[in-house]
């Protein structure tokens, strides 16, 4: 559960392409960006199928998400170990999760300060509390959650303040935002200080790879989704099965929801 699969890095100097993780306790906070197409959501689920089976080496990790987008992490739903996929539109219960994760940071911040521990795994070894979990909360759309929340309506921007709290807080102890969007300024001012690591995937034009601090000549309108940059290498990133298919990879996540639940332990 300390490292996430996500793909296959392009290493020319050493001539090797490694498998790149996703590491929580190290990254932080993760954004994705990509135009219509690119393979944004399906990054997310990627994430998401990984973290379900973290228990076999590791603690568990348990998955929430906020689907701003085209619906595309619904198919996660079912998984044993996604707490709940809230869509935009659902007001109250945007606000539910968020206040939800909020007090966990917050109830975990003591309780971490208090054996003196600075991220879950020191807490786990100095409590004994193996089976205490990562959460990673997936946000789908976060340029419209901003339009919606941020700048919406008054009653609404408390809970984007909320939001940014997790994201600033959550960090050292095991609470991982990782979001998605569509262009470089979807991205908050202050969820993007809090964000330490960024895929670019396929933009709609040069200057958003510039925007982005990326070498522009890597990516391409030819390029095929999943295909990205990470560290100043060009990646593929991972999808569960042989197909990108919706409807395949809808097939192949009933298929691990069935697997995976003769073995869940803790729900989240």
């Amino acid at each position: 559960d300390e490292k996430l699969p996500l793909g296959v890095l392009d290493h020319p100097e050493s001539q090797s392409q490694p498998t790149v993780f996703y590491e929580p306790d190290s990254d932080g906070n993760l954004a994705i960006f990509g135009t219509g197409g690119s393979g944004k959501s399906t990054a997310m689920r990627t994430l998401a199928v990984a973290a379900g089976v973290t228990e076999r080496h590791g603690g568990p990790t348990h998955v929430y998400g906020l689907d701003f987008g085209s619906r595309g992490l619904s198919m996660l739903e079912e998984l044993p170990h996604v707490g709940a996929i809230v869509s935009g539109d659902d007001e109250e219960r945007v606000i539910r999760l968020i206040r939800m994760l909020r007090d966990l940071v917050d109830e975990r911040t003591a309780r971490y300060a208090a054996v003196r521990a600075g991220t879950i795994g020191e807490y786990r070894a100095h409590a004994g509390a193996h089976a205490e979990a990562f959460f990673v909360f997936l946000v789908d759309g976060i340029g419209v959650f901003k339009e919606q929340y941020e700048f919406g309506a008054a009653n609404l921007a408390p809970w984007f303040t909320a939001f940014a709290q997790i994201a600033a807080d959550g960090r050292g102890v095991g609470v991982h935002i990782v979001v998605a969007g569509d262009r470089p300024n979807a991205l908050p001012t202050s969820i993007a200080s809090t964000v330490q690591r960024r895929i670019v995937l396929r933009m709609a034009n040069e200057d958003e790879y510039l925007m982005l601090g990326v070498a522009r000549d890597v990516l391409s309108s030819a390029s095929p989704p999943g295909r990205g940059i990470l560290d100043d290498n060009e990646v593929q990133l991972a999808i569960l099965g042989e197909s990108s298919n919706v409807a395949v990879q809808a097939r192949e996540m009933q298929r691990l929801t069935r697997s995976l639940s003769r073995s869940a332990s803790a729900r989240p």
